[in-house]
């Protein structure tokens, strides 16, 4: 793979972000009747408010969360051509020293995929604090809950 240089995603990117997300089930759904209350805060959706970070040429998405008192990350999600190519980890390396810079001290993080949780662990450093029920089909579908993570930013 080519140098990959992490940026903030620019509005050009989405529809580009948006067919990743897509491809991985994880992309922002309004509420419905059958789903009227979903897992993902609106704020993490690509067309939120909040800061994103994405690889140039739409490689990884990733986006964060600084809503007070519920610092998360989330939407992580790769082009399947480059998983497995250290793209991932630099985004959220940014995304983390961003929080960082903010003076946020600890950070939450959900997934369902157990690759995911391995690697945020055992790479990252994150640590198991629980579990939460899923509200609709979000990513994996056969998987009813997700588990929760946490980092503390300080000794990280």
């Amino acid at each position: 793979m080519s140098e990959v240089r992490i940026r903030k995603m620019r509005d050009e990117d989405l529809p580009a972000c948006m067919a990743i997300l897509e491809s991985w089930n994880m992309a922002p759904r309004p509420p419905s009747s059958d789903t009227p209350s979903l897992n993902v805060p609106a704020s993490t959706s690509p067309t939120g408010s909040w800061p994103k970070s994405t690889a140039a040429l739409s490689v990884r998405v990733a986006t964060l969360s600084t809503r007070p008192n519920a610092p998360e990350t989330a939407s992580l999600a790769v082009n399947r051509s480059f998983k497995g190519g250290g793209v991932g980890f630099l985004l959220q390396s940014a995304r983390l020293d961003e929080m960082r810079r903010r003076g946020i001290r600890r950070v939450r993080t959900e997934t369902d995929r157990p690759e995911t949780i391995r690697w945020y662990v055992e790479r990252l450093g994150y640590r198991i604090v629980g579990t939460t029920p899923k509200k609709h089909g979000f990513s994996l579908e056969d998987v009813d809950c997700w588990t929760v993570l946490e980092l503390d930013l300080i000794t990280t």
